[in-house]
């Protein structure tokens, strides 16, 4: 789930759909272009200065060792940034307060202190008020900084369960004897528009000879040795682009990293065989990078690690993944999960507009794929393929809120689960039908393939990637009909594809399932207290026992249950000092329903899409 100049030398602020690829939005042809301007200056002027090169900003990280019940307690941070030149009042350093609902670690850092050339600096904090999925708290120096800036301090791991309810796996997590986290929990940096090489160290002194390191810089200490190739990145868009960590006693795949292509890590233990995992994600990923025409050996990392909320999901970090597991996740079913965050690698999102208002096209695209491609490569079942068409589809159909038009998204993405799906399964179906509509008019000759590449190619060479764009893309393939459809969709007119649009072994058929249905006001579960309200009278919720006022004392995860009609929801709640738990299935009155079933007169072998 959920977003994005270039310097004089043609690199760009790597795009966090984008990771690794050094070519902004103007393109490889602008690059050759400021590339013959230079050359023909130089000739003029041949004794013009050199650009000055750019400074290295170094973060080392050195977790502690691991404790009777191997977590490792805390991660010492040592960041160190060159030619730094901050005057007094204005902000010195940051780190968000809360990143994609994750609350951080910015309100219990331990030692924080800092230096410049003159020595330590005393600090003030600064915090911004609650604003969107990110704001920050600054930290101000009483007199002005210039030179060298060393920042040191230690970040706790405990373990806690995020606060805010429904979150991404961003925030630091111990076990092991491994750790992991994205940046923009616990990671201090400079409060500057600064552009830097950004290297990391791994210290491992406090887990022996048997640790390693793996992030989305790469594989092991990167940018520190002779002929790393070390990011370039403006430093006020490290949090934003994605930076994941994961070190100490872990398992790796492949062993030992190679550095390039594929690599992955997981701390703990999975209830699967995650090494035989990583080698079926590594062969789908190598699919991915024929199918979308993109260079070989770009570095891409998964990580996994246990969550007890909502296993089984994961969130995109840049070109990575983090996967979570728990004690009942299967391998199986994990397999279309990793199959759906490594489509954002090569298919990206829309520039404009950002964030959820255009999740529809980056989510709907991922969940389409998902299971189209791993189906061609031969690397999933038939069986496997409509099963994941037909739970996209019932959660759709049986959504109270499918007519939620797109522009509202955003507000109630969080808040509300039958919201929070719909960028998923509504753009996954229109991408389905639009794909049906295109072979059909073409004779099979085109198909959403060829769009879909279309706006790949766009982005390499630097054209727009919008809504716009799409649009356009649209109306040039099947007419202003294409683009009147899209606007139907946005504004939350029903999608229903054809019958044959997954292809002549699959048929449509209407049956009516239950709708989801909480039973109370799903607003309550984003709420630091989680206090019921909103009780709707004579809904399974009421009838299992809950109550208003009761306090939900564990965070509720919802998107995998409100895809399974059987699955049943547990709430731990406290009422008046005493923990009770209220087991209930979250269905209330029955809809139409779409699903398609396999046909069974056509063999395998004559499955097209």
């Amino acid at each position: 789930m959920p977003e994005r100049e270039r310097t004089r030398h043609c690199v760009s602020r790597r795009d966090p759909r984008h990771r690794g690829t050094a070519v902004s939005r103007r393109g490889a042809g602008a690059c050759a272009l400021a590339g013959l301007f230079l050359a023909t200056a130089a000739s003029l002027a041949p004794r013009a200065a050199r650009a000055a090169p750019t400074p290295q900003l170094t973060i080392t990280l050195a977790p502690a060792a691991a404790g009777a019940d191997g977590n490792i307690p805390y991660v010492d941070v040592r960041v160190v940034a060159p030619d730094m030149h901050v005057a007094a009042g204005k902000p010195l350093l940051r780190l968000p307060l809360v990143s994609s609902n994750v609350t951080t670690l910015a309100g219990n850092l331990e030692g924080l202190r800092a230096a410049d050339a003159r020595g330590p600096l005393s600090l003030t904090t600064r915090d911004d008020p609650p604003s969107g999925l990110m704001y920050f708290r600054h930290w101000y120096a009483s007199r002005p900084v210039s030179g060298t800036l060393t920042i040191r301090y230690r970040a706790p791991i405990s373990n806690a369960l995020n606060s805010r309810g429904a979150a991404p796996p961003l925030e630091l997590r111990t076990e092991a004897g491994g750790f992991s986290g994205d940046a923009s929990t616990f990671l201090v940096l400079p409060d500057s528009d600064r552009t830097y090489r950004i290297a990391l160290r791994w210290n491992f002194a406090a887990l022996g000879p048997r640790a390693a390191g793996l992030s989305t810089l790469g594989a092991g200490d990167v940018g520190l040795a002779a002929g790393d190739q070390a990011v370039i990145r403006k430093l006020n868009a490290v949090y934003d682009n994605g930076l994941y960590v994961m070190g100490g006693l872990i398992h790796i795949h492949p062993s030992p990293l190679s550095g390039a292509g594929f690599m992955s890590a997981w701390q703990g233990e999975p209830p699967f065989d995650a090494d035989a995992l990583m080698k079926w994600t590594q062969a789908l990923y190598d699919s991915y990078v024929r199918f979308f025409r993109a260079p070989p050996g770009r570095p891409y990392e998964v990580f996994l690690r246990r969550n007890l909320v909502n296993a089984g999901g994961g969130v995109e970090v840049g070109r990575s993944f983090v996967g979570t597991f728990d004690r009942q996740t299967a391998a199986q079913d994990f397999k279309l999960t990793l199959a759906h965050e490594m489509v954002h690698t090569f298919v990206g999102g829309l520039d404009d507009p950002r964030g959820l208002l255009s999740s529809w096209y980056s989510e709907g695209l991922a969940v389409y794929y998902e299971r189209v491609l791993p189906w061609r490569a031969g690397l999933i079942s038939t069986h496997d393929f409509l099963t994941d068409l037909n739970k996209t589809a019932a959660r759709y159909y049986t959504d109270l809120l499918s007519d939620t038009p797109n522009s509202r998204i955003p507000a109630r993405f969080w808040a509300d689960t039958r919201v929070r799906v719909l960028p998923y399964d509504r753009g996954s179906l229109y991408f389905a039908a639009l794909n049906a509509q295109l072979r059909r008019l073409s004779h099979g000759k085109r198909s959403l393939d060829d769009l879909v590449l279309q706006m790949i190619d766009r982005r390499r060479r630097g054209l727009p990637v919008d809504e716009q764009a799409w649009a356009s893309v649209v109306r040039a393939a099947i007419g202003q009909r294409g683009v009147t459809q899209l606007e139907a969709m946005l504004a939350g007119k029903l999608v229903l594809p054809s019958s044959a649009a997954f292809g002549r072994c699959f048929v449509r058929t209407a049956t009516r399932l239950r709708r989801y249905e909480l039973g109370f006001d799903s607003a309550v579960l984003m709420e630091p207290a989680r206090v019921v309200r909103g009780l709707i009278p004579g809904s399974a919720a009421a009838r299992a026992g809950l109550r208003n006022g009761d306090r939900i004392v564990k965070p509720v995860p919802q998107d995998a249950i409100q895809a399974d009609q059987s699955a049943r929801l547990t709430l731990l709640v406290d009422r008046g000092g005493k923990t009770l738990s209220i087991t209930y299935l979250p269905r209330g009155a029955e809809a139409e329903t779409y699903q398609w079933r396999r046909r069974r007169d056509v063999p395998d072998r004559d499955c097209d899409l």
